[in-house]
């Protein structure tokens, strides 16, 4: 689809070195005393730049792409991206529960878009992608590599070899965001730092007719994050435990911690605190179910605080926890997210880097920024981004133990677990249905993990 946008101006990647280098030569080798020099020079440079973005002229960039990935934050940029360059982007965004096998059978039948995402981890190329030699395109030496913090290069590498492009933020990511006003007014004078305190404070707000913890269960995505983002109470509990399960010598299945916080889960949902109906429910209206005092608390970015206050102007303060399952005290430290990929079968491989160069420029990553309907900051080597921290996420921060935030979470420092997400979050639902026990849903992952170990002939798994 043709998305016709506002112009913008170019100022982007190997246009902009190769501007440089044109207007450079073209200064060395002009007498000094020429009049005539700047409008020459001005006039070759313009030259120069309308050749360059006439190149691909009337050509099409399909990226495919899951929901909620790129969003309303990259239209600007793309928009720029169309207008200068005369391209056309036709962008297939999927919903997330069809993404992955979607994906897949893209990739292995060779009709896979131009530039294609995953949610990626240090193990997830392998393990999603299985072969990116013969399915990425090499961008190793590009030179927005330098752009990508180190934490962030780990999952865009096998190797030494460079294939993917992650822009994402640097908020805590998935902890409890929390009507501040509506607690002090019930009361609830202090955040819930253990399990018993959580229940205790979703009995006081449940009695006032308001859901305690909203969970959308329909999204069939965000409640896995209550089990997974904390990967550090595990770890806690047995010393270790990352790495035995990166070589096949732990289990989930039968893990004390896990099943205590499934139990935990399962309880909360029994009681009613997720929501009459949160296994049906999705997080449409989520924004405004705060600022309505219909919902209390919900797993959420820290940065869904702006989002409250920009679509609904909503009054009340709202602030962060960390999720206390478990009784949890680590950080989800994450340094992983969506990234992109140049498909290798393109026939449009330099329209291809093009794209990625434009994006990593600073008009691009600020545009990216600035548009995002939630996020007030991007993770990247750039001190020319203004970045937007909310005070309520600064604030959070300072409660953080320095030495508690150096476990990843759990998955994404274990191989092979975020490939099941959806199948985990599945299994989650038919244990609080009574379908199924908690160390069933246990089990199957270990199961599902294993058979990707197989596929990627890991020897831990032989």
């Amino acid at each position: 689809m043709k998305k016709k946008w506002m112009s913008g101006l170019l100022a982007l990647g190997v246009g902009s070195m190769l501007l440089a280098g044109c207007g450079g030569k073209t200064a060395e080798q002009a007498p000094a005393s020429s009049s005539s020099t700047p409008a020459a020079s001005a006039e070759t440079e313009a030259k120069a730049e309308t050749e360059k973005n006439d190149k691909f002229a009337g050509e099409t960039l399909s990226i495919l792409v899951s929901a909620g990935w790129m969003d309303n934050r990259y239209d600007q940029t793309l928009s720029r991206f169309e207008d200068t360059y005369g391209v056309t982007v036709d962008l297939q965004t999927i919903p997330a529960e069809q993404y992955s096998d979607v994906l897949q059978a893209k990739l292995t039948s060779g009709t896979c878009a131009d530039v294609f995402w995953i949610q990626s981890n240090p193990f997830a190329i392998e393990s999603v992608i299985v072969d990116p030699e013969a399915y990425c395109i090499d961008f190793t030496g590009a030179s927005w590599e330098s752009v990508v913090p180190e934490a962030r290069l780990k999952s865009c590498k096998v190797g030494d070899k460079l294939y993917g492009m992650q822009l994402w933020h640097n908020s805590p990511e998935y902890v409890m965001v929390y009507n501040k006003t509506l607690f002090n007014e019930l009361g609830i004078t202090s955040t819930p730092k253990t399990y018993d305190e959580l229940l205790k404070a979703c009995e006081t707000i449940a009695a006032k007719g308001i859901t305690p913890w909203f969970l959308p269960g329909a999204d069939g995505w965000q409640h896995q994050l209550a089990f997974f983002q904390i990967g550090g109470v595990y770890e806690e509990a047995q010393p270790g435990l990352y790495e035995a399960l990166n070589t096949n010598k732990a289990t989930f299945a039968g893990n004390e911690k896990m099943l205590q916080v499934l139990e935990q889960f399962k309880e909360l949902s029994d009681k009613g605190y997720f929501g009459e109906d949160w296994i049906g429910t999705d997080s449409t209206n989520m924004a405004n179910d705060f600022a309505d005092r219909k919902i209390a608390m919900a797993m959420a970015n820290s940065s869904f605080v702006k989002q409250i206050q920009d679509e609904t102007q909503s009054t009340d303060e709202f602030g962060l926890f960390l999720i206390p399952l478990g009784d949890n005290t680590w950080f989800p430290t994450s340094p992983a997210g969506p990234t992109m990929f140049g498909y290798k079968e393109t026939k449009n491989e330099e329209l291809v880097k093009t794209f990625f160069d434009f994006v990593s420029q600073t008009e691009s990553l600020q545009e990216i920024l600035d548009n995002s309907p939630a996020y007030t900051n991007i993770h990247v080597n750039n001190n020319d981004v203004k970045q937007n921290w909310l005070p309520a996420e600064e604030e959070f921060m300072k409660t953080i133990d320095q030495n508690k935030m150096n476990v990843s979470v759990l998955q994404n420092g274990t191989k092979y677990t975020n490939d099941y997400w959806m199948d985990f979050g599945a299994d989650m639902v038919a244990y609080c249905l009574g379908k199924m026990d908690a160390n069933t849903v246990l089990k199957n992952m270990d199961d599902n993990r294993a058979k990707t170990a197989a596929l990627q002939k890991d020897p831990n798994w032989q």
